[in-house]
């Protein structure tokens, strides 16, 4: 037990770097998350002038991806929302009345 105490001192603060510094924050070039950076070389490749369904996006999404599906879909919501990237049809949620998304 006390190899594994002191292995978790010595790299938890690694891994609470790398989540940190390569997951949570933002990237300063372009100030997207990597799995927001996945999703739109996702939809980039995808891109035939037609609209997908949600779930092919993070269905082809998750071949990139190493996480789960909800996280993808969680954050293809806020980049629809923020309308800058994707055009987007069907119920993606509310900001203003807090309704969940359809999607």
């Amino acid at each position: 037990m006390s190899q594994l105490e002191s292995l978790m001192k010595d790299h938890f603060i690694e891994y609470a770097s790398y989540f940190i510094l390569d997951r949570a924050i933002p990237d300063l070039r372009d100030g997207l998350k990597p799995v927001q950076r996945r999703i739109l070389h996702t939809l980039f490749r995808m891109h035939d002038g037609r609209f997908h369904k949600v779930a092919n996006v993070i269905g082809d999404t998750m071949k990139l991806h190493p996480h789960g599906d909800a996280s993808i879909g969680d954050a293809l919501v806020v980049l629809a929302n923020k309308d800058f990237f994707i055009e987007r049809q069907g119920n993606f949620g509310n900001l203003l009345t807090g309704h969940r998304a359809a999607a």
